[in-house]
């Protein structure tokens, strides 16, 4: 099974890396396989240290500013907590869980690295999805794959979720949709 969410890792001067990622898990949560491409910093920081934390999040904004590399603008989370134990923590993250890479697979565009998972770490009570958080994390995997689509099946993802978020959004969600909409003008 993929589970969504994000991972932070460090960057060589200990600031903080934020991506969206959707590594594959076993229902007891206990083997985790990421498939970063070999082409991202998320690997590239992954390689260079063997470690990183996944967050669960239920928050449709904080998914769309991963996507879109807002994330790592250093004002984007001046909420982030610091762990020297483990890297860094997103503090509007529900829950968090420090992985290290015990083994690379290294021979495919996408390389695969077999995780060993510390304990969780309860960051704040799960607020919930929405009918508006659902589809932005639906436009947050396609946008991630922007590379690879034709950019026509983005923009009718966005006409059809788009009835969903404005009926249902709250300011973070209708927010979420400006920056959607942004990026697809760009």
């Amino acid at each position: 099974m993929v589970i969504e969410g994000i991972i932070t890792t460090e960057n060589d001067d200990g600031s903080m890396h934020v991506a969206p990622i959707g590594p594959h898990v076993n229902l007891e949560l206990t083997e985790w396989t990421l498939k970063p491409f070999q082409t991202s910093h998320t690997f590239a920081r992954l390689h260079a240290t063997g470690r990183g934390v996944f967050h669960v999040v239920d928050d449709g904004l904080l998914m769309i500013e991963a996507v879109l590399g807002l994330a790592n603008e250093p004002s984007a989370r001046p909420q982030a907590t610091y762990r020297s134990e483990c890297g860094w923590i997103l503090a509007d993250s529900v829950r968090a869980l420090p992985l290290r890479v015990q083994h690379w697979e290294c021979s495919s565009e996408r390389a695969i690295a077999e995780c060993s998972a510390g304990s969780w770490i309860e960051v704040r009570p799960f607020w919930g999805w929405n009918r508006a958080r659902n589809s932005l994390l639906e436009l947050a995997v396609l946008l991630s794959r922007r590379h690879m689509l034709e950019r026509e099946v983005i923009e009718q993802a966005v006409v059809q979720h788009r009835v969903i978020i404005e009926k249902t959004a709250g300011p973070r969600e209708r927010r979420a949709l400006e920056l959607v909409v942004q990026a697809l003008l760009t």
